[in-house]
């Protein structure tokens, strides 16, 4: 990749400067340790280089295009250039590394391990056990790694990159309120480095056979910059119904999107090929579209106009789905043996997507819809888009094929909405059964995924759902004016495993959020809105 970037990635030990300030505490083994034990922590923690190798390069090959929060030729650059520095050739030694471009390959050995299927962990000589605990050691060392660097002081790209990395390991996790935390301090690192304001520069941008390297690493970096800035929009903006409010204005930053140019010498690339930033220039649009629709809704002043809006958005939201989307993500299209490997797996990703986010524009109208015959369309709609959800969920037979945590977010969704139909659905009803099978299907998919705290809790509130809709068979009333909502959260604040659960003993600790924000659905609208059948939402 020619010179180096910006800084060292490891400095000379002579120069080498150490903090007496602790990690956490200053006894104690782990992440309570001091500074010195933490950094032989750390060293512990770090698998043979060859390890290493497998999964930075499952990571650019299987996951980045997903996410594009970092340069995958670059970083291998790096960390070639790190390792030709030390006399050792097994083990990468950190003493004296950059700490944030380390926070960084923590955070891509996490994705990796979580994300990657158990049959390719084994292939690389991981048990599920050791991958399970590796994979939130990793997590937790990626911050230990940024907090050690001081990096809400000392300002780096590698922090951002690191932080908006984290995604594809936390949500999975169960940290997803941490990463909403650190995503906020990343945001403003990066409006400090300038990311957003990398407009476009045609002088500089305009590559030919003649330009120089220099010409050529200087629209890296720039390029580098655009996909970080416009993955911390789409991670942001596609939170929004979750939060009801996002933190970055589109009127607020002048980046343009990342352009498609060959990854090493940045010749343009035809939009009509798919490379790494093909899917995430889509999801940009999708989630823009999120935000003018969120826009729309708090201008509107009745419901009339608040519903127009809500048709409105459904239908731009279909045309980008189909008129708006590259040919090469159209599943009608025959695969071409040149494209990536990970075409596929991007299209049954935007499917999903797709009807998430037609689940998310009636989002405020849901509940209503199965009660108020105004917004019946909305029930129509939504059954149908978590049918898709599902019925592509059930479809996907890739065994090698990366997990991503955000599909089966997407699928306890839709099948949340089909909780819901079938209580306002009677028995006798045909699509009674229809629909409780596929929720039944999707919480026997879920338990495969006994490692993710997504899937875990899915599958909780999905069966507390039907156990309830049991309950009610010999309800008096039909539609039921109630449901036990109480016991729904009391099975989902205890774990089956824990202290007192057998005996019903257990203390009731406040209920964290169960799923992540970009599934949309938060507890309290959970809880007090969707599962809320006191408040009459006819009229």
């Amino acid at each position: 990749m020619g010179e180096r970037t910006e800084v060292a990635l490891r400095k000379p030990a002579s120069t080498a400067q150490k903090t007496s300030s602790s990690w956490l505490a200053s006894t104690g083994i782990g992440f309570n340790s001091t500074a010195d034990a933490q950094a032989a922590f750390l060293q512990m923690l770090l698998p043979s280089v060859e390890h290493i190798w497998d999964l930075v390069n499952y990571h650019e090959l299987s996951l980045l295009w997903y996410h594009g929060c970092y340069f995958g030729p670059l970083f291998r650059w790096e960390l070639q250039s790190v390792l030709a520095d030390q006399e050792q050739s097994e083990v990468l030694a950190i003493t004296n590394l950059d700490l944030q471009w380390l926070a960084l390959l923590f955070s891509i050995m996490a994705g990796s391990l979580t994300c990657a299927p158990e049959r390719r962990q084994i292939q690389w000589g991981f048990q599920k056990a050791e991958a399970s605990k590796l994979s939130m050691q990793w997590y937790k060392a990626t911050i230990s790694c940024l907090n050690q660097a001081e990096y809400t002081t000392n300002h780096s790209i590698y922090s951002v990159h690191a932080i908006a990395t984290l995604t594809m390991s936390a949500h999975f996790l169960g940290q997803s309120g941490e990463l909403s935390v650190l995503l906020g301090g990343a945001l403003k690192i990066a409006q400090s480095l300038g990311l957003d304001r990398l407009d476009h520069d045609p002088a500089s941008e305009t590559i030919i056979s003649s330009s120089t390297e220099e010409q050529r690493h200087k629209l890296i970096k720039r390029e580098i910059g655009r996909r970080l800035w416009s993955q911390l929009c789409v991670q942001d903006w596609m939170s929004l119904p979750f939060n009801e409010s996002h933190n970055i204005h589109p009127l607020h930053f002048t980046t343009t999107k990342p352009s498609s140019r060959n990854h090493l010498n940045m010749d343009p690339i035809p939009t009509t090929f798919p490379t790494y930033i093909s899917y995430g220039n889509y999801l940009f649009e999708i989630a823009k579209l999120m935000v003018d629709h969120h826009e729309a809704m708090i201008r509107a002043t009745t419901q009339f106009t608040k519903y127009e809006y809500v048709l409105e958005y459904d239908s731009r939201m279909r045309t980008l789905a189909t008129k708006g989307m590259p040919r090469f993500f159209h599943v009608v299209e025959p695969i071409d043996p040149a494209w990536p490997e990970w075409v596929p797996a991007a299209r049954r990703s935007l499917t999903i997507c797709f009807a998430h986010k037609i689940i998310m524009i009636h989002r405020t109208y849901i509940r209503a819809s199965f009660v108020n015959p105004a917004y019946s369309i909305t029930r129509m709609t939504c059954l149908a888009a978590a049918k898709t959800i599902l019925n592509e969920a059930k479809q996907t037979k890739d065994l090698d094929g990366p997990i991503i945590w955000v599909d089966k977010a997407f699928c306890v969704a839709a099948a949340i909405i089909l909780c819901l139909d079938i209580l306002h659905r009677s028995a006798s009803d045909p699509e009674f059964k229809t629909h409780k099978d596929l929720v039944t299907e999707c919480i026997e998919l879920l338990r495969k995924f006994d490692t993710s705290v997504v899937a875990i809790r899915g599958a909780g509130l999905l069966t507390a759902l039907l156990a309830e809709r049991e309950r009610l068979t010999s309800s008096l009333t039909w539609p039921p004016e109630s449901i036990k909502t109480s016991d729904i959260l009391a099975s989902l604040r205890t774990e089956p495993d824990g202290p007192g659960y057998a005996d019903g003993t257990a203390e009731l600790k406040p209920l964290a959020e169960l799923f992540p924000p970009q599934a949309g659905f938060c507890n309290r609208f959970l809880f007090e809105n969707l599962l809320s059948f006191k408040d009459d939402l006819r009229g």
